[in-house]
């Protein structure tokens, strides 16, 4: 059978209210030490009185000269402003004006701070500064037992801070002063050495304007380096010419060059050259070689020929010598612009050194000339008493206390009494995780809900007759939610008739034995035989409410001792008979698996419509694990209040484990008043007179409710 853990599935008001029901005396007892230790309290404190006086904090104090003092005295700057008050309120509580407010009301010597160990700290406690929203004035509050000292101290702080706050200013003037006149001096000599240092350092340099020799050697470098770019270019020039003519001139090429093709002298002997060949050319065939015209004609064409070679080499040095001219004028352009760079660097480097010594002068005497001027300007104001706090109202003797507010007090009480007390009611019942409501075993398992069996007692207190409370009046409530578990056991199982049952809890004194009895009683009056087995065979109970002695019983029967007719007794009760538990054996689990037992369940069934077995609790000791496999049926109680769900969630897993069949669970000692469930479970019958079988606990004519009214209830 599947467990489940509805547990906070949904928000149910009604269930909420139930266990402000039942917590309510926690709650009510709450609420009263709460409002009363608050209203004690309350009652007990010494009556506060308070004081207030109003002073006004200006950002700035009155102009009477058109220049800053040297203490501001306030700020036009937001958050400069808003520091400069959050300061000045810090101010008003400090110990040097605590101190003289004490000394000059001569309070040392009073109560309460002549005994404390540090005066002006309660003093100070004692003072509250509250700013005005959206204005410049501020409320100097003293809270004091004595009103007369109140208004005293709130007058007294207003009128010290106001006057510290010129005190501080004089103060502040004066070091000023002192401060500008030492640092005055020393600025002079700083300035009369750095006009020497800068006077030395342009005699040195001999320059007295820096910016237009500057300038010149700008210049120079200027026309240097122009002039060098071209001298290198006619360099390469005529560097690439002259190689190109000695190139020339080794392949045989020198009159191709174009300064030789181009020179008028060589034109005019290439010209002869050619006439002359022209002759000879023209003479040879005729006359040969030997001929004396051939001859001078070879001999001029040779000497031609030799000046045309010469005006080659002509050309071609005087090239090289311009090359050479060019190369020098190139070097020497190059050192021009070195010098004049260097030069520029040089007036650049000086310059520096110039500017940083003039512009320390230049500072030098700036701030000499503003210390001067500051000191004439302090000298003037340290003598003013304008200041920019303003006494605006002295404070007025308080005529009623503000503390303790014994009316606001007691509310906050009363609302913490009730708030306190339903979350320590709610946190109780978060703590209880014992089963107290069907609703609760509904929420841990799926086995069936039985019923509930109230919390009874014999109206003479006899324990015995409560046990036997169904049979005694049989006609009340209780015995008819008996008479509901027994008709919804009869149904539990359709098809199939349910004899022996087991019944059993999971732990220890949860009614399970008053259980049995109580169902027990109900069978019989419903007219069938039924026998009560206390198999209990560690702590037997049955034989004491039934008051006979358990001598012989069970355990006789299964030794072989006693037959079943000798151990079953019968009871007062008509039909019902009981099978004590006989002596108590050391090994009750191996006893209560023997053959003889399932042998006694036989003849058990042979004789009774209806058998019930009262056994140790199942989560305890084993007993009933054993006696579930040999029944019909598990018949689970459990104990309002003490059963908690982890022990019930074991006892039904256990049951399931061994596949028994676990017929339903029992709600036992259920306080419907006590438990906030008044419409919970009621059967009422018209009380009878007559014969004394009403329900003892009833003085009242209600009607009769259905079982399946009370499930649905339920």
């Amino acid at each position: 059978m599947a467990r489940k853990r509805r547990l906070g599935a949904g928000i149910d008001l009604r269930e909420y209210g139930k266990v402000l029901f039942k917590r309510r005396w926690t709650v009510v007892a709450f609420f009263i030490i709460v409002v009363t230790i608050v209203t004690l309290g309350t009652f007990l404190q010494t009556p506060i009185y308070q004081a207030v006086s109003v002073i006004q904090i200006l950002p700035e104090a009155p102009e009477v000269v058109d220049f800053k003092e040297v203490v501001a005295l306030g700020s036009r700057n937001y958050w400069a402003m808003k520091e400069y008050y959050e300061t000045q309120f810090r101010i008003i509580r400090s110990r040097d004006v605590v101190a003289r407010v004490l000394d000059e009301l001569e309070l040392r010597d009073k109560a309460p701070y002549a005994t404390a160990r540090d005066p002006e700290a309660l003093l100070a406690d004692q003072i509250l500064v509250q700013p005005v929203k959206n204005s410049q004035l501020v409320n100097i509050v003293v809270e004091h037992p004595n009103p007369e000292l109140a208004q005293s101290i709130a007058n007294a702080v207003a009128v010290v801070y106001q006057k510290q706050n010129l005190v501080r200013r004089a103060e502040a003037s004066k070091n000023a002063i002192d401060w500008l006149r030492e640092e005055g001096g020393d600025m002079r000599d700083r300035l009369v050495d750095s006009e020497r240092k800068l006077q030395a350092f342009m005699k040195e340099a001999q320059v007295f304007s820096f910016d237009e020799k500057f300038n010149l050697a700008l210049r120079n470098l200027a026309k240097f380096s122009e002039a060098q770019a071209e001298a290198k270019r006619k360099r390469i020039e005529l560097e690439t010419l002259y190689a190109k003519c000695v190139e020339m001139k080794a392949k045989g090429q020198a009159s191709m060059i174009p300064e030789v093709m181009d020179s008028p002298v060589v034109q005019d002997l290439k010209s002869e050259k050619v006439a002359a060949e022209k002759k000879l050319a023209q003479l040879e065939p005729k006359y040969g070689e030997k001929y004396p015209e051939i001859q001078a004609l070879k001999s001029q064409i040779a000497l031609i020929s030799a000046k045309i070679n010469q005006e080659i080499e002509q050309h071609i040095g005087s090239i090289h010598a311009a090359y050479l001219v060019a190369r020098d004028q190139e070097t020497q352009m190059e050192k021009a612009v070195a010098d004049a760079r260097h030069q520029a660097q040089d007036l650049s480097e000086k310059e520096i050194t110039f500017k940083e010594l003039r512009r320390d002068a230049v500072a030098n005497q700036t701030l000499y000339e503003e210390l001067q001027k500051r000191a004439k300007e302090t000298q003037i104001t340290e003598n003013l008493s304008a200041n920019n706090i303003l006494l605006i109202e002295k404070a007025q003797r308080p005529e009623f206390h503000v503390k303790p507010k014994r009316r606001v007090n007691v509310a906050l009480g009363m609302l913490l009494g009730i708030i306190g007390g339903v979350g320590l009611a709610f946190f109780l019942e978060y703590l209880d995780n014992t089963i107290k409501t069907q609703q609760d075993i509904e929420n841990i398992t799926d086995i069936p809900f039985l019923g509930i069996i109230p919390t009874f007692m014999a109206e003479d207190g006899d324990v015995t007759k409560g046990e036997l409370f169904t049979h005694y009046y049989p006609k009340s409530s209780i015995t008819e939610s008996c008479r509901a578990i027994r008709t919804n056991i009869l149904y539990s199982s359709p098809g199939k008739e349910l004899v022996k049952l087991l019944v059993t809890s999971a732990g220890p004194q949860e009614g399970k034995s008053t259980t049995v009895i109580s169902l027990g009683t109900v069978f019989a009056q419903g007219g069938r035989r039924v026998c009560l087995v206390d198999s209990d065979l560690r702590r037997p109970r049955l034989h004491r409410a039934f008051k006979v002695e358990r001598n012989k019983g069970l355990t006789n029967f299964i030794m072989g001792e006693m037959g079943v007719d000798e151990i079953a007794i019968p009871t007062e009760v008509p039909n019902l008979f009981l099978i004590p538990s006989g002596p108590i054996p050391p090994n009750p689990s191996e006893l209560l698996e023997s053959e003889p037992m399932k042998e006694l369940m036989r003849q058990l069934e042979e004789r009774f419509d209806m058998i019930l077995f009262d056994s140790p609790p199942i989560v305890a000791v084993t007993d009933a694990i054993v006696l579930s496999r040999q029944v019909d049926g598990v018949v689970l109680v459990v104990k309002a209040g003490k059963t908690t769900t982890d022990m019930f969630d074991r006892a039904v897993r256990q049951i399931e484990d061994v596949k028994s069949h676990a017929i339903g669970s029992v709600l036992n000692d259920f306080n419907i008043r006590g438990e906030g469930y008044r419409y919970y479970y009621y059967y009422h019958y018209y009380r009878s007179d007559e014969d004394g079988s009403a329900d003892p606990t009833k003085r009242r004519r209600t009607r009769k409710r259905t079982v399946d009214e009370i499930r649905k209830s339920a």
